[in-house]
């Protein structure tokens, strides 16, 4: 299985970006919770950092283990010493 390690790590950087955003406005409506811009930001960078990661994981595997003990498909594919400079 060949994996493109340079958008493979461009769509994790994302992923990050936008978890950092969730996680920047929530601390400002924690000292503004009646701000109304910050909370459409919010909702905003929530919703793209959802979309970003069911993107990743759906090309590149599970970011964590499932909460589902029926569910261990990260265990399936190569695991990271297996992957050659390549990406196989």
């Amino acid at each position: 299985m060949y994996i493109d390690r340079r958008n493979k790590e461009r769509a994790l950087r994302q992923l990050q970006i936008y978890s950092f955003m969730v996680y920047d406005t929530l601390l400002y409506l924690d000292a503004y919770p009646d701000s109304a811009e910050a909370l459409n930001a919010y909702n905003k960078y929530k919703a793209l950092e959802a979309k970003a990661k069911a993107e990743y994981e759906s090309k590149y595997g599970p970011l964590t283990a499932p909460q589902s003990a029926k569910l261990w498909e990260w265990t399936n594919g190569p695991w990271p010493w297996q992957i050659d400079k390549e990406g196989k």
